[in-house]
C-alpha cells in the first residue's frame, strides 16, 4: 500500500491538533510529548461564589478539550509510527484494515477490538 497520502493527512491533522492544544494548554517541560491544561488564575478572595463556579466550570471544559485533543494526537502519532515502521494499514491481529476505513480515519489501528 502506498502510504504517502495517509502520511500527509496524518501530518496535517497532527499540526492542527498541536495548534488547538496550544490554545488550551502547553507542553509539559519535562515530557515534551505530554500536554498540560492552562487555567486562568483563581482569586478566591475577590470572587463571588458564582464567579468561582463559572471558573471551575471553565476549567472542567478546558480539561475535557485538552484531553480529547491529546488523546487524538497520540492516535495520530502512533499511526505515523506505523507508517514509518511499515505496519500501517494492519490490524493488531494481522488483518488488513479496509481502505475505506483508513480513508475515513487515517489513524485507525484496529478492527477486531484487540
Amino acid at each position: 500500500m502506498d502510504t504517502t497520502k495517509f502520511k500527509l493527512k496524518l501530518e496535517t491533522e497532527r499540526q492542527k491538533l498541536e495548534e488547538e492544544l496550544t490554545r488550551v494548554g502547553r507542553r509539559n517541560p519535562s515530557r515534551p510529548d505530554d500536554w498540560e491544561p492552562q487555567f486562568t488564575a483563581l482569586n478566591e478572595q475577590s470572587s463571588s461564589q458564582d464567579e468561582m463556579a463559572d471558573k471551575f466550570e471553565e476549567m472542567e471544559q478546558t480539561l475535557a478539550i485538552q484531553t480529547t485533543y491529546e488523546n487524538r494526537l497520540q492516535e495520530v502519532n502512533a499511526a505515523l509510527e506505523r507508517v514509518e515502521n511499515g505496519t500501517y494499514g494492519k490490524c493488531t491481529c494481522g488483518k488488513d484494515i479496509p481502505l475505506e476505513r483508513l480513508e475515513a480515519d487515517p489513524a485507525a489501528s484496529c478492527m477486531c477490538g484487540s
